[in-house]
């Protein structure tokens, strides 16, 4: 099973990112604060962090630039989570070391989609599934090449 944090000042927005990272199949601990969260990051190790853009590093700039310090902190998939679309936002999120981002109020259908993205992309689950390119010779006498995504499916 595949764990997450969220990490949120908000209890409402923690309730609610907690409530849809179950019904996709998550293990889900929560932080209000960046120095839990970075204390739980260590002692969990988890496969998704939501972090919302309004917690700060202990010592300033954003916490996902702090966690992408971290041991093994390049490795995680990273979710910014804003209440603020602006491209200012987003840009700095990402440039921060952000894998994607969401935008509150939560969707379910939305959240599905950027975790498959992120499947596909190696970013959550990528010890288990990889994109390789394989041939297809479902056809008689016809060769094909196409990429597929072969592991176990979650």
């Amino acid at each position: 099973m595949n764990t997450a944090l969220v990490a949120d000042p908000s209890p409402a927005a923690r309730r609610a990112a907690s409530h849809l990272l179950e019904r996709l199949g998550f293990r889900v601990a929560c932080a209000s604060g960046s120095e839990e969260a970075l204390a739980l990051i260590a002692g969990t190790m988890p496969d998704l962090l939501l972090v919302d853009g309004r917690l700060e590093a202990p010592n300033g700039g954003l916490l996902a630039e702090a966690i992408r310090r971290l041991p093994g902190g390049p490795g995680f998939c990273l979710f910014h989570v804003t209440g603020d679309a602006a491209p200012a936002s987003v840009r700095r999120a990402m440039e921060a070391g952000a894998d994607d981002y969401l935008v509150k109020p939560f969707d379910e259908a939305l959240l599905g989609f950027k975790l498959a993205q992120a499947r596909t992309r190696g970013r959550l689950d990528g010890r288990r599934s990889h994109l390789r390119l394989v041939q297809d010779n479902s056809a008689a006498g016809a060769t094909a090449w196409r990429f597929g995504l072969f592991g176990k499916a979650v």
